[in-house]
């Protein structure tokens, strides 16, 4: 019997190598994509054959593309005849660089017009519009397996469609409101591809992470560390603040926890339509166990206001 099948777009570093391993580990063939990291993907695939005796493809397809999207799911099921798990992981930042490739930030209202042009252009086009085709071919890949497994009288099998978002969508930072926006406009068709996957036993959800350490974190914060005066990461940044009390546990996420949140989410058969955070915490609602910090932060603010 052939084994399950997996596609993940952006799957050749971070989350989505990490989402791929999962799967892998558990006995599915994958579909690794990459836009420009051919050598990379390659060798993520050979790995995965030799450890876990699976199959593993290497597609190459820009989904910030019109085309690029429906073609690699349209490769993927040229390859393997079959789509279980298809999970959307393609994704960028908002920050765009200047003409010396120095990142450039502005805060909501004082974004110069061209600029917020080119940042929309950057993360709406793959976050979201690359996404949505993406989840439109896949389901429709999906839900097509459905509707052959009712003709030839059997009920359809379970199968997942599985958006990695952020919790961006809640969690503003006002020099990359775009990224937030991209992420949140998404989560809306989510809501609609479950709608159209349910009578089909295809379950459709958005998996939302906090911050996790991978190389989109690893760019520079704009933030200087005052103890060795260096420029702090992303990832850094908010390790810090998780130390610091931001959030329940007191680190930022790894590829791995999101991985296999992903495993678990795409084998849930009665879960449909949930937008679900998996990040440690972040945006648990709820100031009063951080209650120390913010009271010592006030009445530092107090103390300065009245000097």
């Amino acid at each position: 019997m052939a084994n399950p099948v997996c596609l993940v777009s952006g799957s050749s570093s971070g989350i989505g190598a990490a989402i791929v391993e999962e799967f892998a580990a558990h006995g599915y063939d994958v579909a690794i994509n990459y836009n420009r990291g051919a050598d990379r993907a390659a060798a993520i695939a050979r790995r995965l054959q030799e450890q876990y005796g699976i199959v593993a493809v290497a597609l190459q397809a820009d989904l910030s593309t019109p085309e690029g999207p429906f073609a690699l799911v349209d490769a993927a099921w040229q390859r393997f005849g079959r789509l279980d798990v298809a999970i959307s992981n393609s994704g960028v930042s908002s920050y765009v660089r200047d003409a010396d490739g120095r990142i450039v930030r502005y805060r909501f209202q004082d974004t110069p017009v061209e600029h917020l042009e080119r940042e929309m252009q950057q993360a709406v086009g793959l976050n979201l519009v690359g996404a949505y085709r993406f989840g439109q071919r896949a389901l429709a890949r999906l839900v097509a397996q459905a509707q052959g497994e009712r003709q030839a009288g059997r009920e359809p099998v379970h199968r997942s469609l599985l958006f990695i978002t952020s919790v961006s969508d809640v969690a503003p930072e006002s020099t990359r409101i775009p990224y937030g926006v991209s992420k949140a406009g998404l989560h809306h068709a989510v809501l609609g591809a479950a709608l159209d996957g349910g009578p089909h036993n295809v379950t459709v959800n958005a998996l939302r992470p906090g911050v996790v350490d991978t190389p989109l974190t690893a760019r520079p914060s704009g933030l200087t560390d005052p103890d060795t005066g260096q420029e702090l990461t992303v990832a850094q940044v908010y390790a810090l603040m998780a130390v610091g009390g931001s959030q329940a546990l007191p680190r930022i996420g790894r590829p791995e926890d999101i991985a296999r949140a992903a495993f678990a989410f795409c084998r849930i058969p009665y879960m449909t339509g949930q937008l679900i955070a998996v990040d440690g915490g972040f945006t648990l609602a709820s100031a009063f166990a951080n209650r120390d910090l913010f009271l010592a932060e006030g009445l530092r603010r107090r103390r300065a206001a009245a000097d």
